[in-house]
């Protein structure tokens, strides 16, 4: 089995949805909503008309890796290359559920800014068509994303934090979340898939700032 390994995301711009489904329009408001956003509704978007059909393709999503969608050169042609030392690349929908079965079993855990909530639209984050279906803004896309895992794996409890600040990597890193779940709660992650302990958010203090440390201003990229 080798040794346990635990992957942190910190406040991404992109997330790789492991299915053709998206939040749906409700979900992407483009007035932040806060950290407390969840998003319950999740369909296909329609053919032809959402991003001329693009939204699924790699890296939004798992479209053009499977064998033969590309061609020598091409970065897709390349993470094939990659994916079919472990995994069946032989269809997309083969490929599509051996990443989701394999992600099932990995201890992946998440920390989104409370105030990572600049409007990509204003050059804050990814702003093409395929990223915009996820969300508006960084904290919104990292939420709709729990809420999409908890949709994907029926009973699954991602685990994830808010830090207090924006897209901070030095507060993702002083956050305590981060350093219990990189220094000291790390335990053996089993075939079943390890934790499952919901969303751990930082506690604010009667003054608003997490765990007694310095909020951090947002800058104006985000």
């Amino acid at each position: 089995r080798g040794l346990p390994l635990r992957i942190i995301v910190g406040s991404p711009s992109t997330l790789m949805y492991l299915s053709e489904e998206r939040p749906d329009r409700a979900c992407r408001p483009s007035r932040d909503q806060g950290r407390h956003w969840s998003c319950s509704n999740f369909s296909i978007p329609s053919p032809g008309h959402d991003c001329d059909s693009h939204w699924n393709s790699y890296f939004i999503g798992l479209r053009g890796l499977h064998d033969g969608a590309s061609s020598k050169g091409h970065l897709k042609y390349d993470v094939n290359q990659y994916l079919r030392r472990s995994i069946n690349t032989t269809s997309s929908s083969i490929l599509s559920k051996d990443i989701r079965d394999r992600w099932a079993t990995k201890d992946v855990r998440f920390l989104f800014g409370s105030q990572d909530t600049v409007h990509c639209n204003v050059g804050a984050c990814n702003n093409k068509c395929e990223a915009m279906l996820t969300g508006k803004n960084r904290l919104q896309r990292g939420l709709n994303f729990m809420s999409y895992l908890k949709h994907l794996f029926p009973g699954s409890k991602p685990v994830w934090s808010t830090y207090n600040g924006g897209h901070s990597a030095g507060l993702a890193y002083a956050s305590r979340h981060f350093t219990e779940w990189a220094f000291e709660d790390f335990e053996v992650v089993g075939e079943t898939g390890g934790e499952t302990g919901g969303e751990v958010e930082e506690p604010a203090s009667p003054d608003g700032e997490a765990d007694g440390e310095a909020e951090e201003p947002a800058s104006p990229d985000g």
